[in-house]
């Protein structure tokens, strides 16, 4: 049986069973193979695809432009923001267990006919949940480029309006732009528009907005991926959780992870590095975000160039400066860290700005509970 035959069989049997969505995916995928493998079919097929894909069938020299993205009716701000995939300029470091979650969503849509062909669906909605600079918004820009997919935002800040009729609306908008898209749809800070509805601070119009929401998390169609983010999971909705078809939550990075940033960063630069400064930077940020990270070895980068420094000597000094900056508990965890390194006292004295008789205080030799007599 021919890929033609085959799909033709596949999509009777989605149709049947009232699995639109499924069916618009499939033909997607018939219609690309139509394009590579058909010449004379290719300006067809291609105006076929902008319509499934609810884009406009107006040409340009890189083919189909897509619809403008929606505007708020009174500002005309753009409520979402748009990103082309691209490369990331480092390998993303991925907390335990989120980098496999990761990569299952990109098998999954690399295997949509099998996945289809054995009547299932690639996962069509995930929730990301943990603390600022984890991660999260990283993972969405990283799924887009790994599927080749535009990456659409909504922007809170053109989407809420001191009307709440007028932000209902937008969000609705969004959503039925987001719909007709196979783009990567992220709602960042979801829990400023998915908020329990038992919130009684909350008036009508927010609790029917969540209800909405959430009717169209469960009806997202195949052909798109949306990803929800919050740094708050205690304010959203219970039913938020029983809706989304997946949840990744990223934890803060761990020591081994930060190490293993570190290393990336170094990697970055041609000159050698002593092969101890990841896992001293490691031990110098502990307990720091991802975020945190990246912005420490920007600001290391520029003083490097600037001051003509090696950027590993750069990358620990400015580690040191912003340990500096910390409660005696946050510096006390450091040397900590930097002992078990085989640090020698002095040297994580020098680091922290821990006085050394400090350091043996509570760490080599922490004074131990007096015993009380009966």
């Amino acid at each position: 049986m021919s890929d033609a035959e085959e799909d033709l069989v596949h999509l009777a049997r989605l149709l049947a069973d009232g699995r639109r969505d499924d069916a618009t995916a499939l033909l997607r995928r018939a219609l690309r193979r139509i394009v590579r493998r058909r010449p004379d079919l290719s300006a067809d097929s291609k105006k076929a695809l902008g319509r499934l894909s609810g884009e406009s069938p107006v040409r340009s020299a890189e083919g189909i432009v897509p619809l403008p993205l929606p505007v708020d009716d009174e500002s005309r701000l753009p409520l979402l923001l748009e990103e082309s995939p691209h490369t990331p300029e480092l390998p993303p470091v991925w907390p335990n267990g989120v980098g496999d979650a990761l990569e299952q969503l990109v098998v999954e849509r690399e295997n949509e006919d099998r996945l289809i062909a054995g009547g299932a669906t690639p996962t069509r909605t995930v929730l990301f949940v943990g603390p600022p600079g984890v991660g999260k918004t990283l993972a969405a820009r990283w799924l887009a480029w790994r599927l080749g997919r535009r990456l659409l935002t909504l922007d809170l800040a053109a989407v809420m309006s001191s009307l709440l009729g007028r932000t209902g609306g937008n969000v609705r908008t969004v959503l039925n732009y987001a719909r007709g898209s196979s783009s990567v749809l992220l709602l960042d800070e979801f829990d400023a528009i998915a908020k329990k509805r038992g919130d009684h601070t909350e008036v009508g119009e927010l609790k029917r907005l969540v209800t909405v929401l959430l009717q169209s998390v469960d009806d997202w169609p195949a052909t798109g991926l949306l990803v929800a983010a919050t740094n708050h999971p205690e304010l959203l909705d219970p039913a938020v959780w029983r809706r989304f078809e997946r949840i990744v939550t990223f934890p803060v990075p761990s020591m081994s992870e930060l190490e293993e940033l570190a290393q990336r960063h170094l990697a970055t630069t041609q000159s050698s590095h002593d092969p101890e400064v990841p896992g001293l930077v490691a031990s110098l940020m502990k307990g720091s975000s991802f975020a945190d990270f990246d912005r420490l070895a920007m600001h290391a980068r520029r003083t490097a160039i600037l001051c003509d420094q090696d950027f590993d000597h750069a990358l620990v000094t400015q580690a040191i400066a912003m340990l500096s900056s910390s409660d005696t508990d946050r510096r006390l965890e450091a040397a900590r860290h930097l002992l078990k390194r085989g640090v020698s006292q002095r040297r994580a004295s020098e680091l922290t700005g821990l006085s050394r008789d400090t350091i043996r205080k509570h760490i080599v030799s922490p004074r131990r509970p007096e015993r009380t007599t009966q």
